[in-house]
């Protein structure tokens, strides 16, 4: 399984170019897969009364700023993903041509929103379902039902508490919404840098089924820059990312069939460790061959039998003593 590693900048740019061009480099450097800004509009995302309004407006970009570092991310071999909030940030988006936008979980039932994302001819949908409930998450999925999606749990509680990361809603997830073949489930991985979790909590969701993990990316947590939390510095996102594609690897790709895909290491295991069919006692010319006149043991044969299913209910066209490993030229139907 392929493991897609999102840089999560959110806001940690500060509406300044150069910091945003340098987190945009960190995140290609450190192996992610794409890095997700959040767009920002004061007057999309607050009335002008509200504490944190100046905050926003100082969070704006212009859009040559924007298309430099879409520009760059192409470069770079990025892909730049965006949170939008409302119609100003999807348009721009549109414009610039971006692929894959976020919905965060306060618009998760934003059905205007949601309505003029599906009318656009953005690709990929990143639905932030933190918090959401069930009705809300189904009619958004229905909104959006010509997009593909990802349903990306966790949240942002600065940080997370590891009781509140709920994995175990990942599978339930899988199996409610993930039939369609058109959405899949990622985790935003909100762990405390500094208590050794973050790849703990991020491999246990890969476990449980996520494709997609989301974690936060500074440039010095020491420098506390926006959203800086839950972040991780460029040096540690690279470890992060390189163990998580690890992880990943190690998940593997099952398949209901008699071996469940089995890759070759396995298969060379599973005949280096077949003992050989042998007689538990004499077995007499003529006898018709029963599970307890057999035994499994170790021999030097060169074409031994493994399979003791094989050699059930069969009969014996020679006399076999005791000890003696069977070969198919001692057996008929």
């Amino acid at each position: 399984m392929k493991i897609e590693i999102v840089a999560e900048i959110a806001q940690g740019y500060e509406g300044n170019a150069v910091k945003s061009s340098l987190l945009l480099k960190s995140a290609a450097k450190s192996g992610a897969c794409a890095a997700k800004f959040q767009m920002i509009y004061a007057n999309e995302i607050s009335t002008e009364d509200y504490k944190y309004h100046g905050l926003f407006r100082s969070l704006e970009m212009s859009d040559a700023i924007w298309m430099d570092l879409h520009q760059q991310s192409n470069e770079l071999d990025i892909e730049l993903q965006l949170d939008i909030f409302g119609m100003l940030s999807l348009t721009k988006s549109v414009d610039l041509g971006i692929k894959t936008v976020k919905i965060h979980p306060t618009d998760v039932s934003n059905v205007s929103l949601l309505q003029a994302l599906a009318d656009s001819p953005i690709e990929r949908v990143l639905l932030g379902v933190g918090g959401a409930r069930s009705s809300e998450i189904e009619t958004a999925l229905s909104l959006l039902s010509g997009k593909r999606i990802v349903l990306i749990l966790g949240f942002q509680g600065y940080p997370t508490k590891t009781i509140s990361n709920q994995i175990a809603r990942i599978s339930l997830m899988s199996t409610k919404y993930c039939t369609s073949g058109m959405t899949s489930i990622g985790f935003a991985d909100h762990a405390e840098p500094d208590s050794g979790l973050a790849e703990l909590i991020g491999a246990m969701s890969i476990g449980a089924g996520a494709t997609l993990i989301e974690k936060h990316i500074t440039l010095n947590r020491v420098l506390q820059m926006e959203d800086h939390e839950s972040a991780l510095n460029p040096d540690e996102f690279a470890k992060y990312a390189k163990q998580m594609q690890v992880v990943s690897s190690a998940f593997g790709i099952s398949s209901d069939t008699e071996d469940f895909g089995m890759d070759s290491d396995e298969i060379v295991y599973r005949n280096s460790i077949r003992r050989h069919v042998v007689a538990a006692s004499h077995i007499s010319k003529g006898q018709k061959i029963t599970p307890f006149d057999l035994q499994l043991k170790r021999t030097s044969a060169d074409d031994p039998i493994t399979d003791l299913n094989f050699v059930y209910g069969k009969t014996a066209v020679n006399d076999i003593s005791k000890n003696s490993y069977i070969s198919i030229r001692d057996l008929s139907e």
